[in-house]
This record gives structure tokens, C-alpha cells and sequence, in this order.
């Protein structure tokens, strides 16, 4: 494969995914700079400014031996999507403040499928990027890697408590299923989940459920029953 016909690829690449409705414009962030297409909403100044901020946080992740698999930063009146591609590549995506991500990160698999694959095909041995350090059993989301860890049950406990009181408020499950996906994914990029920074989670959720302060006391307390039930306190109180 040519490095003309991999520039070319990628541009369409990024066109594509700037097309996407809610998505501002994309780059790839590598060592050299920013790569990005003239049609975006990016200026040089501004594409390069992001691409060294981006790299400066995988690399700084990777350095502390927890290589980055995705990340969300809201800023403003927008959202920034980084995903690593491979070590020394990773998209950049501008959203809308407001945009659905689970909806834009559906559409994005595939070409983030491509971009993967043409990066491990012109780039050498996929296996050395810190984007396929997990075993192929492991998920690559952070939230589901979440979720089938030592927390997952008692993160589903949780979330059937925060859908069963969106749904009674009006809500549909799959809103409250994005909600807490993303209370959890705020949580992941403030800190490091454990049972110790749990209530953080919790008071995330409770803002969500409404402005009736005896109903979120009514969720804390149904949370907070579920987290002794489940046994993690205690089995950490003990060690």
C-alpha cells in the first residue's frame, strides 16, 4: 500500500466521520502533527494545538501504565471524542455539546475498524499499539471492561435502581442506559473507579434523577442498600 493511496484513505476516512450529524469535524494526532482534512472545521493552528494536547494525554496514560482506550472531555458548548488507533496514532473527534456520543460511536465502528486496519497494515505489527494491549476476551470500551470486572455486579444493581426511577420520571430505558454510561464514563476521567470513589458515581446519578430532593434521597438510599448487599464493602472493610 502506497503512503499516497494511505493519505488519500485517511482523508476520506476523516471526511466521513465529519459527516456524521452531531460531529464538528476529526483529526489524527501523531507524532508529527495533526492530520486532517481541508474540509473540516479545523484551521492549521487549531488542529495542531489539539494533536499535541491529545498526545501529551496518551502519552502521559501510557506512561503510568494505563494506556488510554477511549476518553471524553466536555469543554463548552463541545465534546471531544479521543480514541487511540494505534500507539503513535489516535483519532480526535469534535462533537456538538449535546450530542448522543452512544449514537456517534455506533456509527464510528466501522471506520474506526478501517482506520485500525490501515494502521496496523502500513504501520507494522498491530499487536505493539497500546490499542491492542487487552486480551481478545477483554472489551475495549472502558465502561464494559467496567462492567465485567470486580464492580460489574453491583454497577448493574445500580443501574436497574437509576432506570427504574428515570422510567417512573417519564424517561425511556434507553435514555437512562445512556445516562448511566455516561455518568460512568465521567467517573472513569475524574478518577480511578473503586469501591472508595463509588459514591462519586452516586451523586452523579442522583443530579440526574430530578429536582426532587425526598426522591433522590429515596434513590441514595436504595443505592446505598444494593452496595451493602453486594458484598465488595465488606469483603474491602476486612482486608
Amino acid at each position: 500500500m502506497s503512503a499516497d493511496l494511505d493519505r488519500q484513505q485517511l482523508l476520506s476516512m476523516l471526511e466521513e466521520i465529519g459527516r456524521v450529524k452531531g460531529v464538528r469535524g476529526a483529526l489524527i494526532a501523531t507524532v508529527e502533527g495533526a492530520f486532517h482534512s481541508g474540509k473540516s472545521n479545523f484551521d492549521a493552528k487549531l488542529a495542531n494545538d489539539l494533536s499535541r494536547t491529545v498526545r501529551r494525554m496518551v502519552v502521559a496514560s501510557a506512561t503510568v501504565g494505563a494506556p488510554l482506550a477511549e476518553l471524553l472531555i466536555n469543554f463548552g458548548p463541545a465534546r471531544m471524542m479521543i480514541v487511540p488507533i494505534r500507539e503513535e496514532a489516535t483519532l480526535a473527534v469534535l462533537l456538538e455539546r449535546d450530542t448522543v456520543t452512544a449514537t456517534v460511536r455506533s456509527l464510528l465502528k466501522i471506520q474506526l475498524s478501517a482506520l485500525r486496519h490501515l494502521f496496523g497494515s502500513s504501520l507494522g505489527d498491530p499487536g505493539e499499539s497500546a490499542v491492542n494491549m487487552h486480551s481478545p476476551e477483554e472489551p475495549e470500551d472502558e465502561v464494559d471492561r467496567l462492567m465485567a470486572g470486580d464492580l460489574g455486579p453491583v454497577l448493574r444493581d445500580v443501574e436497574a435502581c437509576f432506570t427504574s426511577y428515570l422510567v417512573r420520571g417519564g424517561r425511556s430505558r434507553g435514555q437512562a442506559q445512556e445516562q448511566m454510561r455516561e455518568q460512568m464514563r465521567e467517573w472513569l476521567l475524574c478518577c480511578n473507579p473503586s469501591p472508595y470513589t463509588f459514591p462519586l458515581l452516586i451523586d452523579g446519578l442522583a443530579q440526574l434523577i430530578g429536582d426532587d430532593q425526598e426522591e433522590r434521597a429515596t434513590f441514595m438510599q436504595d443505592v446505598q442498600d444494593a452496595m451493602r448487599n453486594s458484598g465488595v464493602w465488606n469483603s474491602k472493610a476486612a482486608r
